[in-house]
């Protein structure tokens, strides 16, 4: 049902617009000759159903022609972002048996790889082909960050996939083909896909954020100057456009979806709704092994009905075939209001890692319930679920720490932290010092007061074991290969 409807649009929305990418506009007969050109280069070589290509991801139409050429043959495609570190790009590719590399540059230097240059591909008005799947076919393989520094490939398949644009289609109902999107994500990051997949499926157009550009300037600049109406973006976003809040109205967005992987905060939103009067605001959840994510929570206009935990706004309840529980360290279910760690299961649930077998034994455990036993994914985030059978994130279990042998939140002194303000972002994170013992490291972002006040405020706020003995100043957080606040680098700059 996905693919068949992607391709149909291909034809039933020819004329309309279907990318904006560089200020370049591309119809959707534009993007099916993209296609069918870059399908013809992978049959010459012999690529067939269920092979594996890996996309060099750009911001052009040849690398969305690619994702869909590759689908539409059968095959499975994995994204790789050739900026991104050599070692760790190697690292992915050590893990699979590639058939092809397709790119738009010149950039494939390992002459045992086959390799298809998509810029000097054909158009073609042969038509677009389309190998009829089924539903365990893999789709794409995303390689997160992995605890051994090894990226984990998490596989999905067409029914994961359908399972989330269906459900996709029902949240956000009052999308159409006449809809303006916004992509903001590195390809190789699945929020990503329900930037340009969604607006695929309904015929709607998308309108990408360059990654040469600062990105929250540009991503403010598309919104206003082409009246985009979708708006998938982060926390990180927002923070930077903090300063500008008072010029900015974007009365044509209907709906602003944040998510990412990071935290939305609270006392930054409740501003920003000022500036989207007319948008309906979701916060979602889900990781990448959850197919983008299983989890939204609508605000509410009355900024001080918003659910937060410790100033992060709720990611709510589970939709569609998505289901959660929270457990504690012997697996077992926890009482609402109690923290634990977050569970997932569905048909947007991947089988498991790629080719790790040691690794799905630790994510993934089996629960019957009522004769029915069910497999259930384990996040690695803490939450709960209050009365209403919302749930409320509160951190990643690593942020949950003991100092001085009491349990600490990172996300508490970082939610008190933004209080003061003062810096665009806070980020507390836990090391031991020279002795052994577990301390607490503050780092701000843009930090534009003396670090001796933030510490006095603090100590007003906060008991002395949770005081930080350290607060550091940065430029510019450093950030991981899924836009992601990467806190490994912070400590290095201690």
């Amino acid at each position: 049902m996905l693919l068949e409807t992607l391709f149909n649009n291909l034809t039933t929305y020819k004329d309309k617009t279907a990318f904006v990418i560089e200020e370049v506009a591309y119809t959707y007969e534009e993007l099916a000759k993209k296609i069918s050109g870059i399908q013809q280069e992978l049959q010459k070589i012999g690529v067939q159903k269920n092979d594996i290509i890996v996309v060099h991801t750009y911001n052009d139409i040849e690398t969305y022609a690619s994702i869909l050429a590759v689908w539409f043959l059968g095959a499975t495609f994995v994204p790789i972002n050739p900026k991104h570190p050599k070692k760790r790009n190697d690292l992915i590719y050590n893990q699979m048996h590639i058939t092809c590399v397709v790119s738009s540059e010149l950039d494939c230097i390992d002459s045992s790889i086959t390799f298809i240059d998509t810029s000097n591909s054909s158009v073609s008005d042969k038509k677009t082909i389309l190998v009829e799947t089924t539903a365990t076919k893999l789709m794409y393989i995303l390689f997160t960050s992995g605890s051994t520094g090894v990226p984990k490939g998490v596989p999905i398949s067409l029914g994961n996939l359908e399972a989330f644009i269906v459900e996709n289609r029902k949240l956000f109902s009052k999308t159409t083909a006449a809809s303006r999107f916004l992509q903001v994500y590195d390809l190789t990051f699945d929020a990503s896909l329900q930037s340009y997949l969604l607006p695929l499926y309904i015929g709607a157009s998308i309108y990408t954020v360059s990654p040469e550009k600062i990105k929250y300037l540009e991503a403010y600049k598309l919104m206003q100057k082409h009246q985009i109406t979708f708006a998938k973006i982060s926390n990180s976003i927002i923070t930077y456009l903090k300063p500008f809040f008072s010029s900015i109205q974007l009365p044509k967005l209907q709906y602003c979806v944040f998510g990412g992987g990071e935290g939305l905060d609270l006392d930054l939103v409740s501003i920003w709704q000022q500036s989207i009067p007319n948008a309906l605001i979701h916060n979602v959840y889900g990781p990448t092994e959850t197919t983008v994510n299983t989890h939204y929570y609508q605000l509410p206009t009355n900024s001080n009905a918003i659910k937060n935990h410790h100033g992060i706004v709720a990611i709510g309840k589970p939709f569609g075939t998505n289901a959660a529980i929270i457990i504690d360290k012997k697996n077992q279910e926890v009482a609402p209001n109690t923290i634990g760690q977050l569970c997932l299961s569905g048909a947007q649930v991947t089988k498991g890692y790629w080719k790790d077998k040691e690794k799905n034994k630790i994510s993934f455990f089996e629960k019957e319930t009522n004769g029915t036993t069910t497999t259930y994914y384990k996040t690695g985030d803490l939450a709960y679920i209050d009365t209403d059978g919302d749930y409320l994130f509160c951190g990643r279990m690593d942020n949950q720490v003991k100092i001085q042998g009491y349990r600490v939140e990172l996300t508490e002194i970082e939610h008190i932290a933004k209080q003061f303000g003062k810096a665009s972002n806070y980020v507390a994170v836990s090391k031991k010092n020279k002795q052994g013992i577990s301390e607490i490291i503050l780092f701000c972002e843009q930090l534009s007061v003396d670090s001796a006040q933030l510490q006095k405020y603090l100590k007003e706020k906060l008991p002395s074991y949770m005081l930080p003995s350290q607060i550091i100043a940065v430029a510019i957080f450093p950030k991981n290969t899924n836009g992601k606040i990467d806190k490994l680098s912070l400590l290095k700059t201690n």
